[in-house]
């Protein structure tokens, strides 16, 4: 339960940093937290699920060298694949749109791809300059800015957003974010994640997240 509520934390502090976040201000701190935080959270459910078909947590080498990677979207992939093992998208409307959500959402699929590639390379950006090793990934306000940008190209597309409206970007990949952490939050409710995975779901670090209305999403505490 202490890994889930890091993840939260540093979910909930990267949220609330990317709030006040110009484009091109420090970006390492929100982007830094969020990759963290979903990439535990993530973790968490493969491992959970890992000992339920197994009955103990994994200590494979094999096993522990996949997981110890910063990879966020082949563990997003991995925890699709192991909620179609359970039919997970039976369980309940919410379970079905959540999994729509995850498996399709190209909006989503970007913002996890930006978070994946700071991960795996952009969070040493400016150490690897100054030993001379090569960046696979831009530094991270770049990958931020040009995220914004395909943003602005898709705008005259939708309602209610002013082209040059930085706040409205900053709602928008709050809300994405935000409905992200929820759907992976239900799975230790109604996933197949045992005893443990239930008093995760049912405890106070979650059942808000879990229960956040449509209407919510994008709002994020002072």
């Amino acid at each position: 339960m202490d890994e889930v509520d890091v993840a939260i934390s540093f979910i909930d502090v990267g949220l609330t940093s990317l709030k006040r976040l110009a484009i091109d201000d420090f970006a390492h701190l929100p982007i830094v937290l969020l990759s963290n935080g979903f990439e535990r959270l993530l973790k968490m459910i493969i491992c959970l699920d890992y000992r339920e078909q197994n009955g103990e947590f994994p200590n494979a080498s094999g096993f522990r060298k996949k997981i110890k990677t910063h990879n966020v979207e082949k563990f997003l992939q991995r925890v699709v694949d192991i909620s179609n093992r359970w039919k997970y998208e039976k369980e309940t409307a919410e379970t079905k749109k959540d999994m729509d959500f995850l498996e399709n959402d190209a909006e989503l699929q970007s913002i996890v791809k930006l978070l994946t590639e700071y991960g795996i390379s952009s969070r040493y950006y400016n150490i690897n300059i100054i030993i001379g090793e090569k960046n696979s990934y831009g530094k991270p306000s770049k990958l931020l800015e040009c995220y914004y940008w395909d943003f602005e190209e898709k705008l005259p597309r939708k309602k209610n957003v002013t082209t040059g409206n930085i706040p409205s970007f900053r709602e928008h990949i709050t809300r994405l974010l935000q409905q992200f952490r929820r759907a992976l939050c239900r799975m230790f409710i109604w996933g197949k994640l045992g005893k443990t995975g239930k008093e995760i779901g049912e405890s106070n670090i979650l059942v808000g997240i879990i229960n956040l209305r449509d209407e919510d999403l994008g709002q994020v505490k002072p």
